[in-house]
């Protein structure tokens, strides 16, 4: 009897611990069936004029960044691409306190029980979108477009955020240098 409690509670151990892992999030990159076009030069999409707010600012700053980084330049006049981008947040509701389930099983003979306690742990916040297109300029086509879901701490990213989110998105576009 001894080693089934060893074997059970190294399984729930095991259980808790994968629990606790952070999440990762994969980036889905979806691209035209045609290449994607010698982009050199980069512009934002035109926007709808409204004043633009500390998030887009954020991730416009963040964006061309990453791309000079990558060897692109950023041009208003003829870009060879335009960037556009979509952030999003859902309100959806989540369970905040801790919980507990309790259950029963037989099998080869035996008949066995557990308990189960969950424990919410790590940050809380808001999941979310970030998508980023490409769009090719002389064509106007979307050429290329990378997501990545998250998790912001308030209703949009903060500075940290956008710095990782932009990064992780665009480390799947390629590099000029």
């Amino acid at each position: 009897m001894r080693p089934r409690i060893t074997t059970t509670m190294l399984c729930a151990l095991s259980l808790l611990i994968a629990a606790c892992a952070a999440p990762t999030s994969a980036v889905r990159v979806d691209k035209s069936e045609g290449g994607l076009p010698n982009c050199q030069t980069f512009a934002w999409n035109p926007s709808s004029g409204d004043a633009m707010t500390l998030s887009e600012q954020r991730i416009r700053t963040q964006v061309m960044q990453t791309l000079q980084s990558k060897g692109y330049t950023e041009s208003a006049d003829k870009p060879d691409c335009r960037i556009s981008y979509s952030s999003s947040t859902s309100r959806s509701q989540r369970r905040s306190g801790p919980s507990v389930g309790v259950g029963a099983g037989g099998g080869s003979g035996g008949i066995g029980g557990g308990i189960g306690i969950s424990l919410p742990i790590g940050k809380k916040g808001q999941p979310g979108t970030f998508s980023l297109d490409i769009i090719d300029a002389t064509k106007n086509q979307q050429v290329w477009s990378g997501s990545v879901d998250g998790s912001f701490k308030g209703g949009e990213p903060n500075e940290a955020e956008t710095q990782q989110v932009v990064e992780k998105v665009l480390k799947e576009y390629p590099n000029r240098k």
